[in-house]
């Protein structure tokens, strides 16, 4: 069943979180929680925080909530996504909701479709993202338009958003929150763009800008400049200007004619799993995550990781796609032997 919402429903959450005035209005979107206990998880935030391998290698840290700050959590992000969903911009495509029946869902996808057939593609990260949005720009971000909440109502929110005075990695409250952090970036970003004559849009961290003439040292100067003063900072490894004439890419989909997954992808994902007939599961997560041992919980996550792959192949090529459907079919037949 979907988990979409109808616009009419998204539109009432939205205008049911912004006629809060106090903690007690806040309380009343947790029918499930006594009010005592939502002061409670206000007063005492607690997260587990664990490590997870990167694929390239390295770890990322989660900084998971607790089981009542989770459920506080999830539900607050319903009304904070209703809220982004009235005032989202065009260029905005991660971590966007989707209402039922919409026809131009924001999805990687879509996102890197905007940037199909340029001459040149520039794309730029921010660095550690979450990590660079404060309680302080939380809690601003509350008393200001479309909330203009009180002090204590907003304070109470960034207490239930933040862990360690910024936004965690881990929260389910953290992407609706950085695309509302984000609002005023987009705006000034899209100027940029405009002056510029270049295409914007962003999903999460990754901006990318893409254009039929030359990208200009004084158009990234700019831009540049715009992220900085908003309080974030460019990854310098990451910056790509790519041209027509190598391979472009749009959050790591290839852009250069269509959107189409790259050969180095798929080569991997048929990499993967060869290991896996060849030498089982456990060994071939090792080898994928740079570890010696894989417990229950890492296989799992290879295993999970490796299904998306093969999926986003589908998204992007289409389900009647032969090298999706050749994928696909190896895995579900190691499923089937080995699971």
């Amino acid at each position: 069943m979907s988990n979409k919402k109808t616009i009419d429903t998204i539109y009432s959450d939205a205008a049911q979180f912004l006629r809060m005035r106090n903690v007690f209005d806040l309380s009343r979107l947790f029918p499930n929680l006594e009010f005592s206990r939502l002061v409670y998880e206000i007063e005492n935030a607690s997260y587990k925080e664990f490590t997870i391998p990167k694929a390239t290698g390295g770890k990322r840290t989660i900084e998971a909530p607790n089981e009542k700050l989770l459920y506080i959590q999830r539900r607050l992000n319903r009304f904070l996504q209703a809220v982004y969903y009235t005032i989202k911009p065009n260029e905005v495509y991660g971590f966007v909701q989707a209402a039922m029946h919409e026809a131009n869902p924001r999805t990687i996808i879509s996102n890197a479709q905007n940037h199909i057939y340029k001459e040149y593609v520039l794309n730029i990260d921010l660095k550690d993202f979450f990590h660079s949005i404060s309680a302080v720009k939380v809690r601003a971000l509350f008393t200001a338009y479309p909330f203009n909440f009180s002090n204590d109502l907003a304070t109470g929110l960034a207490l239930i958003c933040c862990w360690k005075k910024r936004l965690p990695m881990g929260a389910p409250t953290s992407p609706v929150i950085s695309n509302l952090i984000c609002l005023q970036l987009d705006k000034q970003l899209l100027e940029v763009a405009n002056e510029h004559c270049l295409v914007y849009s962003r999903y999460a961290d990754d901006l990318s800008f893409s254009t039929n003439n030359f990208v200009s040292e004084g158009a990234v100067d700019d831009i540049k400049k715009v992220i900085e003063e908003n309080g974030f900072k460019v990854n310098e490894r990451k910056l790509r200007l790519q041209s027509k004439y190598r391979t472009q890419t749009v959050t790591g989909i290839k852009v250069n004619q269509k959107t189409n997954v790259g050969r180095p992808y798929i080569r991997n994902i048929r990499a993967i799993l060869n290991d896996i007939n060849w030498n089982g599961i456990e060994k071939a997560a090792c080898k994928h995550y740079k570890v010696k041992a894989a417990d229950e919980k890492l296989v799992n996550t290879f295993l999970l990781s490796v299904k998306g792959k093969i999926n986003f192949i589908g998204e992007v090529r289409g389900n009647g796609d032969m090298i999706y459907i050749g994928l696909r079919q190896g895995f579900n037949k190691f499923q089937e032997v080995n699971i």
